[in-house]
Parts: C-alpha cells; sequence; structure tokens
C-alpha cells in the first residue's frame, strides 16, 4: 500500500534470457531497453516513468540476478539488481514459460524472499497453449500464485496491471472505472510493430528544462566510472571488459540549480568490426539516437592510449555534423606522468587530429579519483547557454560588414563582391545566412575567414559556426529552414 503522494518503483527482475527488456518494453509502451535473443544483453539499471495506465509509477529493468555469462561481470550485475529491488515498493519475478522451471529459478526465489519485498510472479513467453502446462512447473518453487503472459505479442499485461493495481494502489481505488482501451497496450500489437518515440524538444521555449548531455567514446575509455563520479553512487556497472555498457542509460542531476541528464552511452567501435544484428549493433543505434537527442555531446578521451585515433575523429565528427554543442574530455589523466608541458602538447595533439572541432574546449580529469570532473557540468553549462545565443540582425552586419572591409573577397569577372546583409536564422548551432550578389564565388577559404572574424567578438565556446551564402531571394528558404 503506498501514499497518494508517493509514485511508487516497480522493478523486474529474474535469472538471464527471461524476457525482462521484453517486458519493460511493453510496458512502458515504447522500446527503452535493448531486446536481444541471447543472455546477458541488459547489464545496468534502466528507468522509465509509465504514465500510461490508471496509476503512474517508475519502472526499472535490471541485469540477470543469476545467470550473467561474464563471471567478472556477475557480481556487479547482482549488486545492481539487488540494489534496484531494496529501492522498489514492488518487484516482478519472470520466468521462462516457454522451457519452464531452470535450476537457477530457485535461486532468484530464494534471494526475493530473504530481501522480503512484495512481489509478483509472471511465467512470460507463453504465446502457445502447450506453454501453459510447462509453466506449471514453476509452482514447485512453492509459489501461490503466477501469470502467464507473452511480453513480446502483448497478452496477459491487463492481468499484470490489474494485480499492480491491487498492491500498489489504496483499497478503495479500482481499475472498474479505467479505460480499458486506452489505458492498455492493444493485445494484437507485437514485437515487431513500430512504437512512437518521445517528441523532439523544440528550441523555444526551452527555460528550466534540463540539459541533455551524452556521454560519448570509444569502448573502455571510462564513460560510466565518470557518470558515475558525476551522480556520486555507483550508478553504472564498471569494468576492466570493453563493451560492458549495451544500453543508453539516463540519470538526472542537479548542480547549483541547473538541472542534468546524462545518457552513459555504449562505445562506438569501427562499423567494420560490428557484426550486423549483434547486440553490439543495436547499443551503436541507441548511442546515435542519444547523440542526435542531446544538446551537448561529452567525448571522453583515454590518456593512456596517447595520441587520438581515426576512431576518435570519426566519433567527434558525429557530433560535429549533427551541429551539437561539444566538449571533449580527456579521462585517466592521473596516469600520465606530470611535467610543465605535458597537458599542453596533449591539447595540441587534440586540436590537430580534430581541426575541424578546434572550438571545442578540452579538459583533464580522472574519472577514478574524481579530479576536475565537476568542472565539466559547469562547462556544459557554459557551452550550451552559448549555443543558444542570437544575435541581432544590427550585431550580425557590423560583424560581417567590418569582414568584408578588413578583407574584401576576390572579384568575379570585374565585379566585386557585395555584402548586402546579413543576419542569424537559427541557433544550435548558432547559423548565419550571408546574402551576396556572388554567392557560388565565394570559397571555403573565405568562409573559414569569417567565421574566426564571429569567433573573435562572439566566441560561442564549444559550437561551430555556420555560415551559409545567399542571393537575396533566398532569404524567405533559409527563414522557413530556421523556423
Amino acid at each position: 500500500m503506498t501514499s497518494s503522494f508517493h509514485m511508487p518503483t516497480v522493478c523486474i527482475v529474474g535469472r538471464t534470457n527471461v524476457g525482462k527488456s521484453t517486458l519493460f518494453n511493453a510496458l512502458a509502451g515504447r522500446r527503452k531497453a535493448v531486446v536481444k535473443d541471447q543472455p546477458g544483453v541488459t547489464r545496468d539499471r534502466c528507468f522509465e516513468v509509465v504514465t500510461r495506465f490508471d496509476f503512474p509509477f517508475n519502472l526499472v529493468d535490471t541485469g540477470a540476478l543469476v545467470g550473467e555469462e561474464s563471471i567478472a561481470l556477475h557480481e556487479a550485475v547482482r549488486a545492481q539488481s539487488e540494489l534496484a529491488i531494496k529501492q522498489s515498493d514492488l518487484v516482478i519475478v519472470v520466468f521462462d514459460g516457454l522451457h519452464g522451471l531452470h535450476p537457477l529459478d530457485s535461486e532468484v526465489v530464494d534471494l526475493i524472499r530473504q530481501i522480503g519485498k512484495p512481489a509478483i510472479y509472471v511465467a512470460n513467453k507463453c504465446e502457445k497453449p502447450s506453454a501453459a502446462m510447462t509453466s506449471a512447473e514453476l509452482y514447485t518453487l512453492g509459489l501461490e500464485h503466477i501469470i502467464p503472459l507473452s511480453a513480446a505479442h502483448r497478452r496477459g499485461i491487463r492481468d499484470l496491471i490489474a494485480r499492480m493495481a491491487e498492491i500498489l494502489q489504496p483499497a478503495e481505488l479500482s481499475l472498474a472505472n479505467s479505460q480499458d482501451e486506452d489505458g492498455f497496450i492493444p493485445e494484437n500489437l507485437t514485437e515487431e510493430s513500430p512504437l512512437s518515440e518521445p517528441e523532439a524538444l523544440s528550441e523555444s521555449p526551452d527555460e528550466g528544462r534540463p540539459i541533455n548531455l551524452a556521454i560519448i567514446g570509444k569502448p573502455n575509455v571510462g564513460k560510466s566510472t565518470f557518470v558515475n563520479t558525476l551522480l556520486g553512487e555507483d550508478r553504472m556497472i564498471t569494468s576492466p571488459i570493453a563493451g560492458t555498457t549495451r544500453d543508453s542509460i539516463k540519470s538526472e542531476l542537479v548542480r547549483n540549480g541547473q538541472s542534468f541528464e546524462i545518457v552513459d552511452t555504449a562505445g562506438l567501435r569501427k562499423k567494420a568490426g560490428v557484426r550486423e544484428n549483434s547486440v553490439e549493433r543495436f547499443s551503436n543505434i541507441r548511442t546515435l539516437r542519444s547523440l542526435a537527442q542531446s544538446d551537448v555531446a561529452v567525448f571522453l578521451l583515454d590518456a593512456s592510449e596517447g595520441i587520438p585515433t581515426e576512431q576518435d575523429a570519426r566519433i567527434v565528427g558525429l557530433a560535429h555534423e549533427k551541429g551539437k554543442s561539444l566538449v571533449i574530455v580527456v579521462n585517466k589523466w592521473d596516469l600520465i606522468e606530470k611535467n610543465p608541458r605535458i597537458a599542453e602538447a596533449y591539447r595540441s595533439a587534440i586540436r590537430s587530429v580534430f581541426k575541424f572541432a578546434a572550438y571545442a574546449p578540452v579538459l583533464f580529469v580522472s574519472a577514478l579519483t574524481g579530479q576536475r570532473c565537476l568542472a565539466v557540468l559547469d562547462t556544459v553549462q557554459e557551452v550550451y547557454t552559448a549555443s543558444k545565443r542570437r544575435l541581432s540582425t544590427n550585431e550580425v552586419n557590423k560583424v560581417f560588414g567590418d569582414a568584408f572591409v578588413a578583407k574584401p573577397p576576390p572579384v568575379y569577372r570585374g565585379v566585386p563582391i557585395k555584402l548586402l546583409y546579413a543576419t542569424q536564422v537559427a541557433t544550435k548551432p548558432p547559423t548565419f545566412a550571408v546574402f551576396v550578389n556572388h554567392p557560388e564565388r565565394l570559397r571555403f577559404n573565405y568562409e573559414r575567414y569569417l567565421r574566426n572574424i564571429v569567433r573573435k567578438v562572439y566566441p560561442f565556446p564549444g559550437n561551430d559556426i555556420r555560415i551559409l551564402f545567399r542571393r537575396r531571394s533566398g532569404i524567405n528558404n533559409d527563414r522557413r529552414r530556421a523556423a
């Protein structure tokens, strides 16, 4: 029984490969967790606030309590799952109804009984009538009631929700007056059916909303350790094994009055090294989606690996091409032997490899010791604020007018290229439309000159500056495109 002022937390647990994440997605109403028909896909806890039913609740997906394929990760995954159980108001224990009783199921039940939380037991994968007979074996575990369902085909979800309501809602409330059709998932919705994604946040207004930052980089550069340090708790599973993080995990943090949504992502390897339809392939897709939805990309480098690699440049290039605010963080700086010039030498190496992103601030941190990690959030806030800045047309015309006077563009067929006017047409990143009489004759080197001039007056730290050369007739199209 929960107070009306408390949103209950519901945790999904079980051994490996019983369909916990599929059930999580069915209840959440969208594909939030990576699903693959192989053991050990989920490792970190995944959270979602569910408001689709007659009562709201926080939903938590967990890694396997038992059966993790990697012994090195087993204890860390189990510890995260046990923590989720202890912090929950209700536990949904999932069994494999298709294959019946498994030797590890008794270990799961024993653990739930030891912790003493209210629990609902479900037999998943019961698509066929024959599965009901097979799942009956689970009653030998001493359970009073097991709900058969198929998370993949959204069958039995109503029975599960009804049982959850009995435990979580006050006795005087019932589901009798709930919206049967609008409040529940249609029975014929399959795992392959498209599920709606949340709408993208509009550029304005965005005052008061959290800054969404995606932590990106190659595998095993310390992204999860870095996020744990920012949060001040072991929220993400960490290990020396590359590829430990397999999904994009979102966490919330408030610092100095500013809210942040921090998304820890799976490491990105070269495309040639990732098999099609593998878990890593799905993880990469989630990482790219998290990057696309972010306000700021925080790219992590491993200082102990030396000069940034071509793959590092590709990952930074993804953020640059998408116009994301960018912060470059050099992790594991505690492993580097210090001398007065080492930081500047490393910064120069970064600038050399990431010439296209020379605007990005570079910070040196140690996620393990916590050194300078919180300063990254201050820099994130700075570059995000800069990304939203919009200059007046008078300010823009003065900057570009002075630039054209100081260094006029080359004459075209005896006719000078004249600046008609300039205006800022978009933010995130700052984008300027420059109207001239012969836009096709302005080359990249002159565009680069103008970007440098703008940055001298208005730095826009951590943000690319984009310039569009247009004829006067193109103004309407530019304004529509920026709207």
